[in-house]
């Protein structure tokens, strides 16, 4: 024992133990963090990824209105949100959502300071040819739970137009689309109707009232020139029944 005792106390030795150590648990954290992503993966959590989304509203010659959702691209959140803060915010925000509530909160002033940082990213990502320019309304949403199985952090981008038709129920259930699980879109962009035309009146107030308008508005108005041709491809009306739980709580059975 004592020969072991003299051991430690020579400094090449603590340093060989200190560096096990450090070895032993940097493999050990490693593979936590790799067990966790694996739980993400079954769990479908994807809110680490950023995705932008364009919605294609058309009439169709033979009466149908289809819904069609273009992919702009994605990116790792930590590379569109580099400040740490900024990121651990809205990744908290996004987890707060609800299948009933799956619009991410901008509401104060870390909100607004994520949509300014959002914006010349989506801006970037969605940059095309030389289309004709319309008004879009961008807004970050999570669908989770019973909404959809892959729970993606999403910046959608509608053109201001057809959202206000999503204020209307009885119209967005006929609405066609490719797969059924494009409902939670619908659902979603019917959210997002009612929060843009609350906000929108509370923005017409304050100015006719002479106040700021700090920090109300959640949704940015962008003028794009964005790509709006699609391919007709097979369309279906939602198979509501899949949502039949959220549609109860929300009271739109």
């Amino acid at each position: 024992m004592d020969i072991w005792m003299e051991w430690l106390k020579l400094h090449f030795v603590q340093g060989l133990l200190l560096t096990l150590l450090g070895l032993v648990i940097g493999w050990l954290l490693s593979r936590w963090r790799y067990y966790r992503q694996l739980r993400r993966v079954a769990l479908g959590d994807a809110r680490e990824v950023m995705a932008v989304e364009q919605i294609l509203i058309a009439e169709q010659r033979d009466g149908r209105v289809t819904m069609r959702i273009r992919s702009c691209g994605a990116a790792p959140l930590a590379n569109v949100l580099p400040n740490p803060a900024a990121h651990d915010a809205f990744l908290a925000r996004a987890r707060a959502t609800t299948s009933t509530d799956p619009l991410i909160s901008m509401k104060d002033a870390t909100g607004s300071y994520l949509l300014y940082l959002l914006t010349p990213w989506v801006c970037g990502m969605c940059r095309g040819g030389p289309f004709p320019h319309d008004v879009w309304v961008m807004a970050p949403v999570c669908e989770p739970g019973l909404l959809s199985a892959h729970q993606a952090t999403t910046i959608i981008l509608v053109r201001q137009e057809d959202l206000e038709k999503f204020l209307d129920w009885d119209w967005c259930k006929t609405l066609s689309v490719e797969h059924g699980s494009d409902g939670a879109r619908v659902l979603t962009l019917w959210h997002m109707a009612r929060e843009f035309a609350r906000q929108f009146s509370e923005v017409e107030r304050l100015r006719a009232a002479g106040k700021r308008t700090t920090y109300v508005e959640t949704m940015y108005l962008l003028d794009l020139g964005l790509d709006v041709q699609e391919v007709d491809r097979p369309t279906k009306p939602v198979p509501w029944t899949r949502f039949a739980k959220v549609l109860k709580e929300l009271k739109l059975e």
